[in-house]
C-alpha cells in the first residue's frame, strides 16, 4: 500500500508531466510530422523514448516506479488539459 501522500505527488507529478508532454510536441512539431517517412519515424521513435525514460526517472524518484493507471490517466488529462488551453490561446492571439 502506498502512502495518501505519495500517490498525491505522483497524481500531481504525472499531471504536469502531461503539460510539459504537451509543449515538446508543440516545440517538436516540424520534426514529429515531417513529410518524409523515414525521418518522421527516427523522430518520433527518439522523442518517445527520450520521454518515456524521463518520467519514468521522475516516477522513480517519487515513488520507487510504483506505477498506476490513475497516473497515466493524468498524463493524459495534463496533456489535454494544455494543448486546449494553448489552442483557445493562439485563437484569441489570432483575433
Amino acid at each position: 500500500m502506498i502512502n495518501l501522500n505519495v500517490q498525491i505527488m505522483t497524481l500531481i507529478a504525472s499531471f504536469l508531466y502531461g503539460v510539459f508532454f504537451s509543449i515538446l510536441v508543440n516545440i517538436n512539431y516540424k520534426y514529429l510530422y515531417q513529410k518524409n517517412i523515414i525521418l518522421r519515424i527516427i523522430f518520433t521513435f527518439l522523442f518517445v523514448i527520450v520521454n518515456v525514460l524521463l518520467y519514468f526517472i521522475i516516477i522513480k524518484k517519487i515513488n520507487n516506479a510504483i506505477l498506476h493507471p490513475y497516473s497515466f490517466g493524468m498524463i493524459l488529462v495534463g496533456f489535454c488539459l494544455h494543448y486546449h488551453t494553448h489552442k483557445l490561446v493562439v485563437n484569441h492571439k489570432k483575433k
